[in-house]
C-alpha cells in the first residue's frame, strides 16, 4: 500500500473488484478498513461504492474543493468530480467498465 493516508478527497486507484483499473475519490471514511468512493461516472456521488482500503492504492492528489464541500455538507455534483479527475489527468476514470 502507498504511504498516503486514506482521507476524504484523496484520489485512489482500484486494484480489485469489478471497478479495478479505475480512479475514484474518497467521499467518506467509514471505518479503519472501509471507505466510500465515487467518480461521477460508474459510481455516482449519491450512491458511492463501499470499498475495502486494502483494495485501493492512494495517489498523492487530493481534490481540495470536493473535500471542503463534503466537510461543509454542501451538495457535490457528479460533473464536478468527473471534471476534477479529468483536470489532473485521470481520464481513465471516465471510461465505461469493459464487459467480458
Amino acid at each position: 500500500m502507498s504511504g498516503f493516508p486514506m482521507e476524504v478527497g484523496r484520489v485512489v486507484f482500484s486494484r480489485a473488484g469489478r471497478d479495478r483499473g479505475h480512479y475514484f475519490v474518497i467521499v467518506q471514511v467509514l471505518d479503519e478498513d472501509h471507505v466510500a468512493i465515487a467518480n461521477g461516472c460508474q459510481r455516482k456521488v449519491d450512491h458511492p461504492k463501499r470499498k475495502k482500503i486494502k483494495h485501493l492504492v492512494a495517489k498523492p492528489e487530493i481534490l481540495e474543493e470536493i473535500r471542503e464541500k463534503i466537510f461543509a455538507k454542501k451538495r457535490i455534483f457528479d460533473s464536478e468530480v468527473r471534471n476534477k479527475l479529468d483536470a489532473i489527468g485521470y481520464q481513465e476514470a471516465l471510461l465505461p467498465r469493459k464487459e467480458g
